[in-house]
């Protein structure tokens, strides 16, 4: 384990918004780095230059947590982990995987839908899983299994139909930790339309928010890094994005408005090479 791992490349780099930290300094922040080998634990994403980092026995493709639980799950090919955030510590949950249930090379979007307690695995080659975790439904016969549904597509009319997607990040909103929700909606984002999307659960179905901006200008994001959302209460979202911008040295940290797509930058992380991004409040 190495501590601060980012302290000297922060150091002289200041939050936008005094208020951000304030405001979500109880929010901890969890990345992958390294090829998917290493794992970065923030104590508060208002601090992200203040981390921890730790090797992890088998390289990940996909981190995501879980509210009802306050678990930290990897996604592997062909396993599921779950993560000791304050280790490293990998223990395969042994999940079956039906035969079709893989994705082919590059990122991998993951993130729990607190609606129904199962997560979400998008690969940017469109494939659409999900993992439902063990004692899923009291008996239901999907539970410890990971599953495929329909790929990943734009609907007829939108501005991207026809078009082939490279998702790599989602979110679930109504992440309340400790609770599942009444409902949830799932956004993702596309490094090929760099856009905020939304996409329909097992059907599929993408549609476009609208463009990635900074300051009101469209930016190109690359296919590194990661999204997640947090919710204090139902109805009530917080959305932050780990993104590189095509052009710039390092990754930056970002607040997300689901309503736009626009990008309000929070902190310059100083490296890149981010496959993953998670975020959680105290349960």
């Amino acid at each position: 384990m190495h501590k601060h791992i980012f302290a000297a490349v922060l150091a002289t780099t200041a939050l936008t918004a005094p208020a951000f930290a304030d405001g979500h300094a109880g929010t901890m922040g969890y990345a992958l780095a390294n090829d998917g080998a290493t794992l970065v634990t923030m104590a508060s994403i208002a601090a992200p230059g203040d981390a921890e980092t730790f090797p992890l026995e088998t390289p990940l493709r996909a981190i995501a947590y879980r509210p009802v639980t306050g678990q930290l799950l990897g996604f592997a090919n062909g396993s599921i982990f779950e993560i000791d955030a304050t280790s490293g510590a990998l223990t395969d949950l042994g999940a079956t995987f039906m035969e079709d249930a893989t994705i082919g090379e590059g990122p991998v979007a993951f993130d729990f839908n607190n609606a129904i307690d199962a997560v979400r695995a998008v690969g940017a080659d469109g494939s659409n899983l999900v993992y439902f975790p063990d004692g899923f439904g009291n008996g239901d016969e999907r539970a410890n299994s990971v599953r495929r549904f329909t790929d990943a597509f734009y609907v007829d009319g939108d501005a991207s139909a026809g078009a082939e997607p490279r998702i790599f990040a989602n979110a679930y909103t109504n992440a309340i930790s400790g609770a599942t929700a009444g409902s949830t909606a799932q956004y993702a984002i596309d490094a090929e339309a760099d856009a905020l999307v939304t996409l329909a659960n097992n059907a599929g179905e993408l549609a476009t928010v609208g463009a990635l901006t900074v300051d009101g200008e469209a930016v190109d994001v690359t296919e590194a890094g990661g999204f997640d959302i947090v919710s204090p209460e139902e109805g009530s979202d917080m959305a932050y994005a780990v993104l590189q911008i095509e052009g710039q040295d390092s990754a930056g940290l970002y607040a997300v408005d689901l309503s736009t797509g626009a990008l309000t930058s929070l902190a310059d992380l100083g490296m890149g090479g981010f496959s993953g991004f998670a975020v959680s409040q105290g349960m």
